[in-house]
């Protein structure tokens, strides 16, 4: 673990961190187990992962940074069992489409992606699954073909059919009306 110490400190070094706290550059970068928890009450959950620790050279500060934060998100997806914002980023762009195109033919909302691939939320377990769905060979092209966003594939037995029915409205209907009344029942 000496030399993979040593070379994230020459990553660090490269990066040109800089320093929160006095704005120095000479950070360097150590990695530590960081047990932290998730939820609260009975379901809360103690996970742990490897973060990277900053440290200023000049004012000995040690900071946690976007990186650990995206390390804490990657545990908590594992924790769930769902895909991590990377690979649900991969799976669109192995598709070559931007955000709003990949909404566009999966019927997913693009503000959704831009959540779930940023790591701001956590995406279902059944928007989990169907992600899964996209990412296997021949699926994207089946749904380009259906029509876009699936619409084609909808049951075709509720074609035609009336979701809602209606009155009509006649006299008898408009007198009823005006005599119904709401009243308290205490």
């Amino acid at each position: 673990m000496g030399s993979q110490r040593s070379t994230t400190r020459i990553q660090a070094a490269q990066k040109k961190h800089e320093c929160p706290l006095c704005g120095g550059h000479r950070v360097t970068t150590s990695m530590h187990r960081h047990t932290f928890s998730y939820g609260s009450g009975e379901s809360a959950v103690e996970l742990t992962v490897d973060v990277p620790v900053r440290r200023c050279e000049p004012c000995n500060f040690d900071y946690l940074d976007e990186v650990a934060e995206d390390a804490e998100h990657e545990a908590i997806c594992q924790h769930f069992g769902v895909l991590p914002p990377g690979e649900i980023r991969r799976i669109r762009e192995g598709h070559r489409m931007t955000r709003a195109r990949f909404a566009e033919v999966t019927g997913l909302g693009e503000a959704s992606l831009n959540r779930w691939e940023n790591g701001l939320t956590i995406q279902t377990q059944a928007y989990d699954k169907y992600l899964r769905l996209l990412a296997l060979p021949g699926i994207m092209q089946l749904i380009e073909k259906s029509g876009t966003g699936g619409a084609s594939l909808r049951p075709l037995s509720n074609v035609g059919e009336k979701r809602f029915q209606t009155l009509e409205v006649t006299e008898d209907v408009r007198r009823a009306q005006q005599n119904f009344q709401l009243r308290s029942a205490a």
